[in-house]
């Protein structure tokens, strides 16, 4: 949970070994997947803390690669522990490794974020597979994201309060915020039913391009917000759980604002829809609540400051990140100094699918070649 030394520079790992419930889960699991003479892959190490927990479960060899310079933070703890006979510590884009010396029975790492997939795991476990054994297992295996309507009284009250400041109209900032998904701990009182598991969803399986969840409120009341959080399978009976009911962890729950407020009664059904165009920014993500025939909608296209470019405005039309776009200038630009082309419209998929051609080591399958391409233009075009 967190502490007071924040979330800066050690202190972001700091923060995460001082989450009990996460590492005493993270332990719980390596002691039951690790068997004595295995070979591990710890993918992004950090403070190498999962790679010693592996060695001291009796692997022969962990594998503790990261990018940034917490390689060197993670060295120290491995000779302070005498563990450097084990444990070879590397710095090396996880999207770049290639190769390693011996495959791993055993890939584990910690790449959730407080909305599960949000931070490339699906294309990292898959990626890494191919560096793997045939049988090798990951930490965690699977996840599913659990689903919660509730109040968020704070929420509400922050929106209400934007409406009139000292006598001024500030309606355009609280209709951006009212799109914009956050991240906090949702108390529990706020919620107007039983949280909702959704289906399991492989980790090193596509991502999600559409997730879905029927919620039933069992008191009267105002839905202000669905909540999101995650259970994540790691072992055979161990499990991570971050939803609102759970013990508190330094991961938060998503929070999707529903404004206005959307009226229930107990009993009522509430079908809920959320579509994370780019699963790594949260500005692209898209959601609704539905009772009935009354529905909410939020968009995060809508949170953003300006006006929408125009290849935003496109993809925010296809919500299912389909059919063809029209790229901007400065992409043609791009592409005209690379000596390519950039058609017009372009094909998404067509371009996803070279994209893997080129590079199926970075890209295990198409939706994840379509995420980069999505990032590159929603750049592109951003940067005009």
């Amino acid at each position: 949970m967190p502490t007071l030394w924040g979330y800066l520079d050690a202190a972001q790992h700091a923060v995460m070994l001082l989450d009990t419930v996460r590492v005493d889960a993270y332990a719980a699991a390596i002691a039951k997947v690790v068997r004595p003479g295995d070979v591990v892959l710890d993918a992004g190490t950090g403070s190498g803390i999962l790679a010693m927990l592996a060695a001291r479960a009796g692997a022969r060899k962990v594998y503790a690669v990261d990018g940034t310079g917490a390689v060197e933070l993670a060295r120290r703890h491995v000779a302070d522990n005498g563990l450097a006979d084990v444990v070879e510590v590397l710095r090396v884009d996880l999207a770049a490794l290639e190769a390693l010396p011996e495959p791993p029975r055993v890939i584990v790492g910690e790449l959730l974020g407080s909305f599960a997939p949000d931070e490339h795991q699906h294309r990292l476990y898959a990626s890494l597979r191919r560096l793997a054994r045939p049988d090798a297992e990951l930490i965690p295996r699977r996840y599913r994201l659990v689903y919660g309507i509730a109040r968020a009284s704070g929420l509400r009250a922050d929106l209400a309060r934007l409406g009139d400041v000292h006598g001024l109209d500030l309606t355009v900032l609280r209709q951006r915020l009212r799109n914009r998904a956050a991240f906090v701990h949702v108390d529990p009182a706020e919620l107007l039913g039983p949280e909702v598991d959704g289906p399991w969803i492989a980790t090193d399986a596509p991502p999600p391009r559409e997730l879905t969840a029927t919620v039933i409120a069992d008191r009267d009341g105002e839905v202000g917000a669905v909540t999101c959080g995650f259970t994540a399978e790691l072992a055979d009976g161990v499990a991570l759980r971050t939803a609102v009911t759970a013990e508190r962890t330094h991961w938060q729950q998503t929070l999707f604002p529903v404004d206005p407020p959307l009226p229930v009664r107990a009993g009522d059904a509430l079908a809920v829809q959320i579509v994370p165009r780019m699963i790594t920014q949260h500005w692209t993500w898209a959601w609704s609540v539905r009772r009935g025939d009354e529905v909410r909608h939020g968009d995060g296209f809508d949170a953003l400051s300006g006006d929408k470019a125009d290849l935003l405005t496109q993809i925010r039309g296809r919500p299912r990140l389909d059919g063809a776009i029209h790229p901007g200038p400065l992409l043609r630009a791009w592409a005209a100094g690379l000596g390519g082309a950039a058609p017009d419209p372009l094909d998404l998929d067509a371009v996803a699918a070279r994209m893997q051609a080129a590079d199926p080591a970075r890209y295990p399958n198409l939706d994840e070649a379509r995420q980069d391409l999505l990032l590159l233009l929603a750049a592109a075009d951003r940067a005009r």
